[in-house]
């Protein structure tokens, strides 16, 4: 993997560090046993430097064998580290300060590099808008370009399982180092049980999320629209400002994948040294099973030894041919391996329609639901029953963080797909293999006899023998259809055009499999529910739902269709 020596290494644990505002912020460094002097490898993250994300990466001191002073800190507020834990609100200036600091480190060269994913893909994209001269390169994995959309929230919906995931994880650290034992192990029960509890309502006062531990949570839920709360973090506004160069890393079953191909492509276009590699992961772990399927070989973990290669080469100066090779690195399923392209979206997609038909009766894998390139005429509508009491159940998709407590990766889809409140669209028999690489756009036409709902929508991959893998999903909430800042109820049984980004992804259609598309109203507990009654808030309880009838059109006049991205194949 590389020519150079390994060295022995010597760890200094707890450093602290002092930020602008006196708090000090402690770190464990490893330095290589040697003569002269190093770049450094710096992360910062809020999940204990004692583990610095080795459920993913190897270990630090791993790191600093490869000839790196690497420095792993605890964030403000989180294990050993002073202050107050507020997440997002410190990571920016207090990046900023780290490295100034790591940089005059005795045995330092004063080369910084940072690399981290998740949170601490973040921690390292908001300093580097100050750090122009400071930060030689960072490698940001499975991280987003803010905090609202993909992070949050998703065209309106709230993340659910991942938000009310993600916030039982943070509190049992704040009791214990408020010496709270017995608040700590309640936390901790807590932490694990929260997939019991993702069906209480309301979602804005809920007993599974401490108000006095995971206070942040609540405050989330305080600002359901894409405010000034929001923009503060927003990292597109801010992209003329990032001029590092950057290794983007994510996965297809990542939740942050968006975000991922957005901060790659908004900083290619205007800051060169920026490169995408994206395999068929969950947020974690990064293998090659994703619950349901198997991607061979090819699929395995490979992010270490890309960030070495990325390392070497801007830290160390070593002439290794990463900087050669095309920007893009994407891993395609159904072929099962790793290509090289120019750019994203590929140049030399054909974005293609494919409509719904049916004779009215779409509902289940028993109904008359097709798919194809054929614009329809006159069609009857499709209509189900949306009861927010018995949602659609998520099986695997883009969530985070833990497979066993949120639905994460490739699973069949048949057990959903028995449902009438499910419609499915199901191409014939391939008879070659389809190529679906890069974004992936629903148009529905929809009505509802509510004021406000879900319509959410799934590309599947149906096999030979039936067993039907999703690809990639999406939802739009009717209210935030035109505006994440200003939504606005829908007129009952009104026809509306829904026109919204479903994913991204890069997958083989093989010859004798099927395409299929999903369409319903609710993917719980991926997304929350909506309740069907227009209401900005989540303080939304049992006794306000409504039943909807929801109605999909697809004629002459109402096509509703999906445009998948083909890749000419052999091209």
């Amino acid at each position: 993997m590389n020519s150079h020596s390994y060295y022995e290494v010597k760890v200094d644990r707890n450093v602290p560090i002092a930020m602008r505002d006196g708090v000090e912020l402690r770190a464990d460094i490893y330095t290589p046993v040697g003569k002269g002097t190093f770049p450094v490898l710096l992360m910062r993250l809020p999940y204990d430097k004692s583990v610095s994300e080795s459920v993913g990466y190897m270990h630090p001191e791993w790191y600093a064998r490869q000839g790196y002073l690497v420095v792993t800190q605890d964030v403000r507020g989180r294990y050993a580290s002073d202050g107050e834990f507020k997440p997002f609100y410190h990571e920016r200036q207090d990046g900023v300060d780290t490295i100034r600091f790591v940089r005059e480190l005795p045995q330092s060269n004063g080369k910084v590099g940072m690399y981290g994913f998740s949170y601490v893909g973040a921690t390292q994209l908001h300093p580097a808008m100050d750090c122009q001269d400071e930060l030689t390169a960072i490698a940001p994995g499975f991280t987003n370009d803010g905090y609202y959309e993909d992070w949050m929230y998703k065209n309106g919906a709230l993340h659910l399982a991942f938000v009310q995931s993600w916030a039982t994880s943070l509190a049992p650290d704040i009791a214990i180092r408020q010496s709270d034992a017995e608040a700590a192990g309640d936390l901790l029960q807590k932490m694990n049980q929260i997939g019991d509890k993702y069906g209480h309502l309301p979602i804005h006062d809920h007993p599974g999320i401490s108000k006095q531990y995971s206070p942040f949570y609540y405050e989330w839920l305080e600002h359901p629209t894409f405010d000034d709360y929001w923009k503060q973090w927003d990292l597109r506004s801010q992209y003329d400002r990032i001029q590092v160069p950057a290794l983007h890393i994510g996965g297809w079953y990542d939740i942050f994948i968006e975000g991922t191909i957005r901060n790659y492509m908004g900083l290619a276009a205007r800051h060169p040294n920026q490169k995408l590699l994206i395999g068929p992961w969950l947020h974690y772990p990064w293998s090659s099973l994703s619950r349901d399927a198997d991607y061979g070989d090819e699929a395995r973990n490979v992010v270490d030894e890309w960030q070495i290669r990325w390392f070497d080469y801007w830290l160390k100066g070593e002439d290794n041919g990463i900087m050669e090779e095309p920007a893009v690195h994407i891993f395609v399923m159904g072929d099962n391996v790793w290509r090289q392209e120019r750019e994203w979206p590929l140049a030399r997609t054909q974005y293609t329609n494919f409509y719904l038909h049916s004779d009215g009766s779409a509902n289940s894998l028993s109904g008359s639901g097709t798919l194809d390139t054929i614009a329809p005429d006159n069609e009857p509508c499709d209509i189900y029953a949306y009861n927010p009491l018995d949602p659609v159940p998520s099986l695997g998709g883009n969530s985070c963080c833990v497979p066993s407590i949120s639905p994460m990766g490739a699973r069949d889809q048949r057990p959903v797909e028995i449902r009438n409140d499910v419609l499915v669209y199901t191409t014939p028999v391939l008879e070659e293999d389809v190529e679906v690489t890069g974004p992936v756009r629903a148009v529905l036409y929809a009505s509802s006899s509510a004021d406000d709902t879900d319509f959410t929508v799934k590309l599947v991959d149906v096999r030979p023998d039936g067993k039907a893998i999703n690809i990639t999903q999406g939802i739009q909430r009717a209210s935030y259809r035109d505006s994440n800042e200003q939504p606005s109820p829908i007129e009952p049984d009104a026809i509306y055009k829904y026109d919204f980004h479903v994913g991204s992804t890069s997958n083989v259609f093989k010859k004798n499999h099927r395409i299929r598309i999903e369409i319903s109203s609710s993917n719980f507990p991926l997304y929350e529910r909506s309740l069907n009654t227009f209401r900005v808030d989540r303080k939304g309880g049992y006794t306000d739902f409504k039943v909807a009838t929801q109605k999909i059109y697809h004629d002459a006049e109402h096509p509703t269709h999906i445009v998948l991205p083909l890749i000419p194949r052999n091209s």
